[in-house]
């Protein structure tokens, strides 16, 4: 294990945006930078950009922060190119910003990734499973689903109080037909909970779930996941 770490001479951190990845490579005592599209053919401009400066892409580690938006496509990208992911969880990832006296929000830059990522080597990111895959689109759906439900419910006393009944008769039969699409995805949901079994019924396979953030941002997913879980398990 220990002559494995001392083989390492390169790190990566990458920040990731919707449009863009900045890269930080730590190699040689170089601080070399990079800014790609965050698209298949960036991360392919990436791997090139690394072995033209003599970096060996299998086992590279590289540091990301899988709990920010538009970052997984990119690590399982990663993943698939043989580079070693690893995720900056964010309380581990911001203590060490503060003990190298860096002002708040720093963590997010990839350069303190990188860094970070030379001096913790923090453990390998595992891909999500296929069946979680889908089923975290299943539920982002239906959250957006259920968002359209919830702006269309807050019309309904306007229109009734300016007076314009034919809007709100409207506004009710699309809130019936929204409401019909929120059961069958929930049915939905839960088949597939059922059909998949062990793929998605263990926090290995939902990373997102120790992020109290990402709670908060989709509460219904977490209650509606739980829930699908305990109703999909076998009994003991």
């Amino acid at each position: 294990m220990e002559h494995a770490i001392k083989q390492e001479s390169a790190f990566v951190g990458i920040e990731v945006s919707k449009l863009l990845l900045k890269a930080v490579l730590l190699s040689g005592g170089e601080v070399l930078c990079k800014v790609l599209e965050n698209d298949l053919a960036g991360y392919r401009w990436l791997r090139s950009w690394l072995q033209r400066n003599d970096v060996t892409i299998m086992g590279l580690r590289v540091c990301l922060r899988l709990d920010a938006p538009h970052s997984e496509v990119a690590a399982c990208v990663l993943a698939e190119m043989g580079m070693l992911v690893c995720d900056a969880e964010a309380g581990p990832l911001e203590a060490y910003a503060r003990g190298c006296g860096l002002p708040d929000g720093a963590a997010r830059s990839a350069v303190v990734l990188a860094n970070y990522c030379e001096d913790k080597r923090p453990a390998r990111w595992t891909p999500s499973s296929p069946a979680y895959v889908e089923l975290h689109l299943w539920l982002r759906r239906l959250h957006a689903i259920i968002g359209v439900r919830q702006q269309e419910s807050a019309r309904l006393n306007v229109y009734l109080r300016a007076g314009q009944h034919a809007l709100h008769a409207l506004v009710r039969q699309q809130i019936a037909c929204l409401d019909a699409q929120i059961r069958q995805h929930e049915a939905a949901i839960l088949e597939h909970v059922r059909r998949a079994g062990p793929a998605i019924n263990t926090t290995d396979a939902f990373p997102f779930w120790p992020h109290p953030r990402r709670q908060a941002a989709f509460p219904l997913h977490y209650c509606l996941l739980k829930n699908a879980i305990a109703k999909a398990e076998p009994e003991s």
